[in-house]
């Protein structure tokens, strides 16, 4: 698929469409492995790795998924580096926040090119701050400007399944890079030993085939999406590491279906978009709960969010029985720890954008329009 591979998606028949994607995001646990290992390749020949010892903070800065990858990776990160962890949007980093300079700074951004995340990195540079790149692409302008971690070996590139799982694919493949990377920070920084770091990276390498298994669920979300009303609200939910993919999932949707939805911090809905739920209406209220410290806060808000009379969806531990017998309905992940669950929780959102796209996504109307949204979007984020 040469050329711009999003105008060639436009092309194509929206049922071919939907079958593309699904057959992309299949690929998706086969791809992390092959992330983990290629990123791990990288790591101990990455430049500027010297100032480990030094470093006493990290930032993760990104637009969009890439944010919304070092949203769910923040937790991780502090946990494995034993540092303090902020996960900034570019813009803020780049032009509102003062960076101590015993900073490092992750600018992620999968396709290399966005305008405001090259910023962000140039700004930590001149101010004498170390900084790493992630992306996919290892000859964009990230990877030319500063050291970067590619996170995917060379890629075939006629394979239009494989163009579109790397698509996909960005956001679980930025989060198993910094997974890696962070896990790096603390072993050189003496915080963790070889025999937890050893113990980590197998949890990362299991969540692949969590994701592989979790996939599975597709005709059961198509199921359901099929018996939802076109005048529904979409909610989806999450804190802590699951906040992150919340926000992924609804771009997801909306990227897809272009249909409004809400992607909220567990807590805050609480707080706000609950008093938009009604008596008689069809809210879709989405929990994403792993077992951790939000899952207790999840049920008390499910209880409320049920007598609105909303319907809920939990994606959860497959053995967390409670969990399920308090939804609506339940899509069950394979269980892993929290700060490594997003890996594999974020699957049954985003087969739910795909079979949204099969729903509401059809007509030249609607291929148009996002077609022209594109062009805008293009010249907004990318380098000239």
């Amino acid at each position: 698929m040469p050329g711009d591979i999003y105008e060639q998606l436009l092309q194509i028949p929206q049922t071919q469409l939907v079958e593309l994607a699904l057959a992309g995001l299949s690929r998706q646990g086969e791809m992390l492995a092959k992330v983990v290992e290629h990123v791990q390749g990288q790591l101990d020949d990455m430049a500027g790795w010297k100032a480990c010892p030094t470093v006493q903070r990290i930032y993760l800065v990104g637009c969009g998924d890439s944010y919304f990858a070092a949203l769910s990776a923040r937790f991780a990160c502090e946990q494995l580096s034993g540092l303090p962890t902020v996960a900034l949007e570019s813009m803020e980093f780049a032009r509102y926040t003062q960076v101590p300079p015993d900073s490092l700074v992750f600018v992620i951004s999968s396709g290399g090119e966005v305008t405001m995340t090259l910023e962000a990195g140039r700004v930590a540079r001149q101010a004498g701050i170390d900084v790493i790149g992630i992306t996919t692409q290892k000859d964009s302008h990230l990877a030319q400007e500063f050291p970067c971690l590619a996170t995917l070996p060379d890629q075939s590139g006629g394979d239009p399944v494989e163009q579109v799982a790397v698509i996909l694919g960005n956001f679980s493949f930025s989060l198993a890079a910094l997974y890696l990377t962070a896990m790096h920070v603390g072993q050189r920084r003496g915080h963790l030993d070889d025999k937890t770091v050893d113990k980590r990276k197998a949890e990362i390498r299991a969540a692949s085939e969590a994701v592989k298994r979790a996939i599975r669920c597709s005709t059961r979300v198509h199921a359901y999406l099929e018996n939802v009303s076109d005048e529904a609200d979409f909610y989806f939910l999450g804190a802590g590491p699951s906040y992150g993919v919340a926000l992924f999932c609804q771009a997801k949707f909306f990227e897809q279906a272009q249909r409004p939805v809400y992607g909220v911090e567990l807590e805050e809905f609480a707080h706000e978009q609950f008093f938009l739920l009604r008596p008689g209406g069809d809210a879709q209220v989405w929990f994403i709960v792993p077992v951790g410290h939000s899952r207790a806060r999840a049920l008390e808000v499910m209880a409320g969010c049920r007598e609105m009379g909303a319907h809920v969806i939990a994606v959860t531990d497959s053995r967390d029985d409670q969990m399920r017998e308090k939804a609506d309905l339940a899509f069950p992940v394979e269980a892993t720890s929290e700060m490594f669950s997003p890996l594999a929780s974020v699957v049954p959102g985003e087969l739910l954008g795909i079979h949204a796209l099969g729903r509401w996504g059809g007509g030249s109307s609607f291929a148009s329009k996002r077609r022209h949204l594109m062009a805008i979007s293009k010249q907004l984020t990318r380098e000239g």
